[in-house]
């Protein structure tokens, strides 16, 4: 028979197993500036499945809650969190997300914390880490935390640097803190479910629901687009449909914006099928667009990217209607006035997809709106020219500062105005998806009132004149 005291070592050696999966993690993700869910995803598969949520979990929020866990160390450090060594920051940020929002009991949470960092950095931090998070366990209901009426505390109530807080004050108003928690709740798996063209992706879709459900995985229909599948708590490597090609990965505002291309290109009464994707890395949007029926020229100027795209409509069955191209979006070498529609899903700074990269928030500066507005601006330049007149031009990035929306598209239409008009986004979408925003010409997706990734997207027609 086990004894108490064997039952709590087994239990301490495994916690600590854990946490160390956890810890380095954490670790790669920052010296490698890896996206954490494919890191998160080959980490956690080393331990027994009932540690893998634990292991996971601690590692997307340690990453969530940074600043606002840095800010908390701070006041019962002596001396600021930057001076302490990156590693062990690392292990003192995972201690202080337990103390402060886990259900752990305080000193499991030091003592486990503690030979953590012995074991990863070395006796010498034993002691500090210690007194680091006992302090921090008796001071944690009395910290001074700043009001959230203004934007440093709005970020650190929220998990967000104060530049982003100030961000979503600015552009969403009132519903600046609704936004920024929502971009903080997991948002589980969402299938795109591979229906044949000219098929009715409905019927595909209840048939995996079925499939997924004598599997004991729960589903329900996007709300958006008929391919969406949500599965919140399905490992999409573990499902026969996914590995099969019969559904891929995919947010249902992605989906949302292969849908507006095909809306549009209706509304503005074109019959053709050519379209160009100048940013289509890893290729979810250019396998949509396929499926809808397309004939799809994607460039990407990342030649593992366009593979990428390549082996993803291989997978999906529309290889034929795929034509990859390594090509950088400024000058993509395409024939002038020869598509149909142009999609530009440009880079951006991906404050829209917080849920599922929270450290995309804390790789951010406040200067980068404006950077990556100027790139946005000149890839829509590029790709004006591509659109024969009568077609369309459908812009959308996975983010939602003011820069890199409402101001591109006005740069936009200020220059190329005279050939090419608005097109009202909400006569392309489904009532009551996503919000055209005070001054606006585009529409905002959310995770708050859309349950989806903060997309932003605007559509122009060209004329024909």
């Amino acid at each position: 028979m086990t004894s108490p005291n064997q039952a709590a070592a087994e239990v301490n050696k495994e916690g600590l197993a854990t946490r160390k999966v956890a810890y380095r993690a954490l670790r790669s993700i920052a010296e490698r500036e890896a996206f954490s869910p494919p890191v998160v995803q080959r980490a956690v598969a080393t331990l027994p499945q009932r540690e893998r949520g634990l292991a996971a979990n601690l590692v997307y929020e340690t990453l969530r809650w940074r600043g606002t866990l840095d800010w908390a160390l701070d006041q019962v450090l002596d001396r600021a969190s930057d001076d302490v060594e990156e590693p062990l920051r690392d292990i003192l940020r995972m201690g202080a997300w337990q103390l402060l929002y886990g259900r752990m009991p305080d000193r499991a949470v030091v003592d486990t914390s503690v030979a953590l960092a012995r074991a990863e950095v070395g006796e010498r931090v034993a002691g500090f880490t210690n007194g680091v998070l006992r302090n921090l366990s008796r001071r944690k209901d009395s910290l001074n935390w700043p009001p959230t009426d203004d934007a440093r505390g709005l970020g650190l109530a929220t998990g967000y640097s104060t530049w982003i807080a100030q961000e979503a004050r600015e552009r969403f108003g009132a519903r600046a803190e609704a936004l920024l928690r929502a971009g903080n709740d997991a948002p589980g798996l969402t299938l795109r479910v591979s229906a044949p063209i000219g098929g009715d992706a409905r019927v595909v879709r209840e048939a995996l629901a079925q499939e997924l459900q004598e599997l004991g995985i729960p589903t329900t229909p996007g709300r958006w687009t008929d391919e969406a599948l949500r599965a919140p708590g399905a490992d999409p490597g573990a499902l026969a449909a996914v590995t099969q090609g019969r559904a891929t990965p995919q947010d249902e505002a992605s989906m949302v914006v292969a849908r507006l291309v095909v809306a549009a290109l209706a509304h503005a009464g074109g019959s053709g099928e050519q379209v160009a994707d100048l940013c289509a890395g890893p290729g979810g949007k250019t396998t949509h667009l396929a499926q809808l029926g397309l004939e799809v020229t994607a460039t990407d100027p990342i030649e593992s990217r366009v593979r990428m795209v390549a082996e993803l409509a291989e997978r999906l069955g529309v290889a034929d209607r795929v034509h990859a191209l390594a090509r950088d979006a400024r000058s993509p070498e395409l024939p002038q006035a020869s598509f149909d529609a142009v999609l530009v899903d440009a880079p951006c700074t991906g404050l829209g997809v917080t849920r599922r990269r929270p450290e995309v928030r804390w790789r951010r500066v406040a200067e980068d709106p404006a950077r990556l507005a100027a790139l946005q601006l000149e890839i829509l330049n590029a790709a004006a020219g591509l659109v024969r007149p009568g077609g369309v031009l459908v812009y959308s990035v996975c983010t939602w500062t003011r820069a890199e929306t409402v101001d591109v598209t006005r740069a936009f239409l200020a220059m190329e105005g005279d050939r090419f008009t608005v097109m009202v986004p909400e006569a392309l979408l489904p009532a009551g998806c996503g919000q055209v925003l005070s001054g606006d010409v585009g529409v905002q997706l959310s995770p708050d009132l859309d349950e989806t990734d903060g997309m932003y997207a605007a559509v122009f027609h060209r004329l024909t004149g």
